[in-house]
């Protein structure tokens, strides 16, 4: 099995507990020269064409209310934005091999000198194969420049990136037990979000459990 399917095993192996979390696992580049202006216009566009076209509104608009949350300016409309930003999501399913303990009984003579008996207990622990299927939810958003940034030469003068231009993009990856993209996604947004406009130069995993007010906002209508 590969580094990263062991760690989204265990990652739907710690979601027991009183308070369920999920490992996030995320990735992002950038060309930006600095951290994005908050106060750049941001437009999250939704593809028209998708299976589920219900489904990814819902998710802009999680996008959108996570964006005012962080103190960004997310806009309605393409033509006011200076930004555009799009995403695409999905799962991958794998099974798994891995082994669980399994106590055996035994049983024999026990007892002290002048007595003793037959009985049964626990004894040695053997280890059963078994086959999970552990699902791996994505997403991956881009931020497109669409309007003059505040990039600027070294001389001062504005320079206004080709339009389409990817500044940012961001990969993100939660293991889990379920196939309901629904509820994981929301976990994937958070941790894209949080790192917008950064670089984090390789992948990082920041734990996030369901009482993150983050999640709470988008998740409670």
């Amino acid at each position: 099995m590969t580094k990263l399917a062991w760690m989204l095993v265990a990652t739907a192996a710690a979601l027991a507990g009183c308070t369920l979390s999920y490992k996030v696992h995320v990735n992002t580049y950038s060309e930006l020269d600095g951290p994005l202006n908050p106060a750049a216009p941001i437009y999250v566009a939704v593809d028209p064409n998708s299976q589920n076209p219900i489904l990814r509104r819902q998710v802009a608009l999680k996008i959108r209310d996570l964006l005012s949350g962080d103190g960004y300016t997310p806009v309605e409309t393409p033509e006011a934005a200076a930004y555009t930003l799009t995403f695409e999501m999905g799962i991958d399913s794998e099974r798994v091999l891995d082994y669980a303990p399994i106590s055996r009984p035994y049983g024999g003579y026990h007892g002290g000198y002048y007595g003793g008996g037959f009985g049964w207990g626990l004894g040695y622990s053997t280890y059963e194969p078994y086959i999970d299927t552990i699902y791996t939810h994505w997403l991956r958003m881009r931020l497109y420049a669409t309007k003059d940034t505040d990039r600027k030469t070294e001389s001062g003068e504005a320079v206004r990136p080709p339009d389409r231009q990817t500044v940012w993009l961001g990969e993100a990856l939660v293991g889990t037990e379920s196939p309901e993209l629904r509820e994981a996604v929301n976990y994937l947004l958070v941790g894209c979000v949080q790192y917008l406009g950064a670089d984090t130069e390789e992948w990082v995993t920041m734990t996030l459990k369901e009482d993150d007010p983050r999640i709470q906002g988008i998740t409670t209508e």
